[in-house]
């Protein structure tokens, strides 16, 4: 009896395991510098690209909802849907301005985006289907982008409005 309760719990640790190495895996960025100050953002994760936005430096703290379009530098999106994306796996990396086969430029309309400044605190956020998104800030220093940290902006819920607030320490 001993034997076969043992055999259940490995047999049930097994298939655990098993299920848990199917999981997602959550979106993660890592910034490669790029020369001339277009940053290339090497993604890892087990979703896929639906939507991927750079926004300016004044969007931190002016923008009006989640995701104002008015302070998007560069947009693209999945050319065939929301739910058409590139899988992470495939896609590898993406490079400012350079858009992924795939893939349609939604800011600007037409023409590259405007280059990156230096000193310049900018945010960026990769919407994906099947896993987690993820999002965060860059800086160009000495000619090359690198990750840094940064807040906001946030948004609180009043009257059924979003309302831009100052963002709670820590975030």
């Amino acid at each position: 009896m001993t034997t076969m309760i043992w055999s259940f719990r490995t047999l049930g640790f097994i298939l655990l395991a098993c299920s848990v190495a199917g999981c997602e895996r959550s979106t993660q960025v890592r910034l490669e510098g790029g020369g001339g100050m277009a940053p290339v953002f090497d993604l890892s994760g087990s979703g896929a690209v639906a939507i991927f936005t750079v926004y300016s430096p004044d969007y931190m703290t002016k923008a009006k909802c989640p995701g104002d379009e008015d302070f998007a530098l560069w947009k693209i999106k999945a050319s065939g849907g929301y739910f058409s994306g590139t899988w992470i796996s495939d896609l590898g990396s993406i490079a400012y301005g350079v858009v992924p086969s795939g893939y349609v430029q939604v800011r600007p309309k037409e023409g590259a985006p405007p280059p990156l400044v230096e000193g310049q605190k900018y945010s960026y956020f990769v919407e994906t289907t099947n896993a987690p998104g993820a999002g965060g800030y860059l800086e160009i220093k000495n000619s090359r982008a690198v990750p840094t940290t940064g807040s906001g902006p946030c948004f609180q819920l009043k009257n059924g409005k979003e309302t831009l607030v100052p963002c709670p320490k820590g975030f």
